[in-house]
């Protein structure tokens, strides 16, 4: 007994090998399974979008605006980035919802969220059908077995098919598709094919309209699959056309090369899918990348030895880093390619809208069914990749217009204010938004021009735009929200949003908001600009005596500080420059990822050096700061930063970093020993003059409460030593100024106590941390001090909420002109 046992454990082994051997020899990287395992894990607890009784069904749409199916698969990481708000509905098809993950006894669990009602309402309002995505990968031994089993077990094979057919019914969803990658050589041909056959049978049977599908490698490297008895057998085969070349690659190279080398997507559909193409077209979707991959070279030439491999990059991240460092192409591949340096060559090989198209027009010649995409949600908020589908699919609309880019905002007079940006691809012109808040929008006019004067508008006051192209077809998306005050007052103050991600985080795009209010309360004018239009030099840093640089969580996707980035704000602060900048995750990227030249700028120029992507190590712990004694930030007390919950984005993983030796550490975090601030003053590596910095790896606009926040900007401010005032000619002598505000914070009423240098009529103002006017009236001044009692009442009598606010006093000089004084308060109910 104890023989045959050992025999029949022998035996168990000897079959693992088997199984684990053949699918080794398939060569097959399965990049759905990686993205999942990358990407699909610790996201947010999503709150369920509705209920299966909310879902509608698919709704018929008289007009049919496309010439072939658009077939994308949808990930539930990117359904948790919200990236379904930003798609076109009408030039999509089909959206599959991954992943839908199956087990060996056949039970199905659901994707993160699910059900996504929204998702499917919205889908089906369009006429897109949504398809159920099954997935199960054989990336072990075990779990190749596993596939086995659930395709060979007449009990895991009814469970499935009754299990995919209930989820089907109870969501009313249009179809599944099938996603089991990585089979073992013996089940890739009459396996599968009887596995999909029954499959289909029976979807059909019990759901008329339904539809059957699987994605097929895009190369059989093991010549185990039977792929045309596979296509037979379902309603459609989606390619999975790319992975080429990624982590495991020795050179850099193509993810989908359309021609070049002994493989390529025209090689499998002459050769893999020779009978399919030829006997079942309409069968084929041809499936295609939305990413690429990112390597550490040899050098900086095509098909490089590659050093290390950094990952895949989505083309949200590609396009735009393309347009930072310049587009090559491959003519052997008919694919686009980036290469820069750090300090360390890199290269960035993805599909754009010109490569994409070559491979559309393939699809078109072999007249399959249509194309799709890994995966939606990748291309962000770009409209490139749309405007292809446009150009190719409907018959020749003209596409809606890409989204304004290198916007800034300048002071052009006393009442006036300069708007430009980059002219728009298909673009008759742009639309402008205006706002006294920054969330409230209202039409500031229609321009064919690039460029806008925006008049009649309050010296006194800070005004919010941004922009948008239009055509024919449709509107873009609107850029980042920008602002200014009007004035005559030379250049001081420029304000850069360098924070352009929107994956894995919350950017609303309006967080300048955040930083206006505190440079209105110490009467600072300023301009502010897109880190595009700063390293594209349409603005230099150089006009300004303070910059302010806005990086939120921006990381290594969008990158911190580009090449070009860090040589303008080199130059700038050897030129004794000012810099106050803010951002969680600029540490990890240019030191933790960076090249050599990155780490020389983060030391040299961020005065830093980079402990660890989070205080002690630990995401998601650490929410509060305070500060350190001797510093700009001495008694400032523990504050909070925002978890999530305060209405800007989770700071999870703020940076811990050190001051260098001649810089000061200026915060630390609140219950343990690693700082999150520094403060440097003297000439910068290269410089001769003296300059001046602030690094948090906090966003100063996640910051709460309000009052903190403006008492941090009023210190960096003081540290930076400059007068720049709203008013040119408001300089505040001892004759005319504010003796005290009390109490303050107070309830229900506080004093104003000032001086005045005669008598005369004044003019009293309040403002809430929005802008907004609150008390406004006219009072006559004795000569000598005076005082002003506010009651915490509106102009219409009604009680003002708690919150900070801010009062300014105007003066009428006969000898001198007009004269303000500025303060603030806080209301506590």
């Amino acid at each position: 007994m104890k023989k045959k046992y050992n025999l029949i454990i022998v035996l168990a082994v000897i079959v693992s090998l088997l199984f684990l051997s053949s699918v080794s020899a398939q060569n097959f990287f399965s990049v759905h399974q990686n993205h999942k395992e990358l990407y699909g894990k610790n996201l947010p607890k999503l709150k369920q979008a509705g209920n299966a009784e909310d879902i509608i069904p698919l709704q018929n749409v008289s007009e049919e605006k496309l010439t072939r199916a658009v077939f994308g698969y949808l990930p539930d990481w990117e359904y948790a980035n919200n990236s379904h708000n930003y798609f076109h509905y009408d030039l999509l098809t089909h959206i599959a919802c991954f992943d839908f993950s199956v087990s060996k006894t056949g039970s199905i669990s659901d994707p993160a969220g699910w059900p996504w009602t929204d998702l499917i309402n919205t889908a089906h309002t369009n006429g897109v059908k949504v398809i159920l995505t099954a997935v199960k990968f054989g990336s072990s031994a075990s779990e190749v077995q596993d596939l086995h089993y659930l395709m060979t077990d007449q009990t895991a094979i009814e469970n499935f098919y009754s299990n995919a057919i209930t989820k089907i019914k109870q969501y009313k969803l249009d179809g599944i598709n099938v996603d089991f990658e990585a089979l073992a050589d013996a089940d890739a041909g009459s396996v599968v094919v009887q596995f999909m056959k029954g499959l289909t049978e029976r979807v059909h049977a019990e759901i008329p309209g339904a539809e059957v599908s699987f994605a097929t490698p895009v190369i059989d490297w093991s010549g185990a699959w039977d792929l045309t008895g596979l296509t037979d057998a379902c309603d459609y085969v989606f390619i999975m056309a790319y992975a080429f070349s990624g982590a495991w690659s020795n050179y850099s190279g193509p993810n989908a090369p359309l021609t070049g080398g002994s493989r390529n997507l025209t090689t499998a559909l002459n050769n893999e899918y020779k009978t399919a193409v030829a006997t079942m077209p309409e069968k084929i979707i041809l499936g295609l990348p939305y990413y690429g991959h990112q390597w550490k070279t040899s050098t900086a030439s095509a098909y490089s030895p590659t050093l290390s491999s950094i990952g895949s990059k989505f083309f949200r991240d590609a396009e735009a880093l393309s347009k930072t460092y310049g587009l090559k192409w491959d003519n052997q591949s008919q694919t686009p390619w980036i290469a820069w340096n750090n300090g360390d060559w890199n290269q960035i090989w993805y599909d754009n809208d010109s490569s994409l198209g070559l491979r559309y027009d393939l699809a078109v010649a072999k007249n399959l069914k249509g194309i799709g995409m890994w995966a939606l949600g990748y291309d962000g908020q770009r409209q490139e990749l749309w405007n292809l589908i446009t150009r190719k699919f409907t018959g020749g609309l003209i596409p809606v217009p890409v989204k304004p880019e290198e916007f800034y905002v300048t002071r052009s007079t006393e009442q006036s204010l300069d708007l430009n940006f980059s002219i728009s691809q298909y673009s008759n012109g742009y639309t402008f938004s205006r706002s006294t808040d920054g969330k409230n929008f209202k039409n500031g006019g229609i321009s064919t021009n690039n460029n806008f004067n925006m008049s009649n508008l309050s010296s006194d006051s800070a005004y919010y735009f941004k922009v948008a192209a239009f055509n024919n077809t449709g509107v873009s998306s609107s850029t980042e929200v920008l602002a200014s005050v009007p004035g005559y007052t030379a250049n001081k103050i420029l304000i850069i949003n360098g924070f352009d991600r929107i994956s894995g985080t919350t950017n609303t795009l309006d967080y300048i908001i955040k930083y206006v209010n505190p440079l209105m309360l110490n009467n600072y004018r300023f301009d502010s600009a897109s880190n595009e239009a700063v390293f594209n030099n349409k603005i230099s840093l150089t006009d300004y005596e303070i910059v302010i640089w806005i990086l939120g969580d921006e990381s290594t996707s969008d990158e911190t500080f580009n090449v070009f980035e860090q040589g303008i704000v080199k130059t700038y602060l050897q030129n004794g420059g000012k810099l106050f900048v803010t951002g969680s995750e600029i540490g990890w990227d240019l030191y933790a990822k960076g090249g050599s030249d990155d780490k020389i700028f983060y030391s040299d120029f961020l005065q830093a050096s980079y402990i660890d992507d989070a205080p002690g190590g630990q995401s998601g712990k650490y929410y509060s700061a305070e500060g350190m004694p001797n510093t700009i930030f001495d008694g400032l007390t523990s504050f909070n930063f925002d978890n999530g919950a305060q209405g800007t984005f989770d700071v999870d993983w703020p940076d811990a970093i050190n001051a260098r030796p001649d810089a000061k550490n200026i915060l630390k975090f609140t219950g343990i020993s690693n700082y999150a601030g520094i403060s440097y003053e003297g000439t910068f590596n290269g410089g001769n003059k003296t300059g001046k910095l602030v690094y948090l790896s906090i966003p100063f606009e996640t910051i709460y409460p309000d009052n903190i926040r403006m008492e941090i900007l009023t210190r960096v401010l003081n540290f930076f030593k400059t007068a720049v005032s709203v008013k040119d000619d408001a300089v505040t002598a001892d004759q005319f100024k504010i003796l005290s505000n009390y109490p303050n914070p107070f309830n229900p009423e506080t004093n104003i106590v000032f001086n005045s240098p005669e008598q005369t009529s004044i003019i009293f103002q309040i403002y809430n941390s929005l802008g907004q006017l609150v008390f406004n009236k006219d009072y006559e001044a004795d000569s000598g001090i005076n005082k002003i009692v506010w009651n915490g009442e509106d102009i219409n009598g009604i009680q003002a909420a708690s919150g900070t606010y801010f009062y300014s006093i105007k003066l009428n000089d006969y000898n001198s002109g007009v004269k303000y004084l500025y303060g603030k308060m806080m209301l506590l109910r």
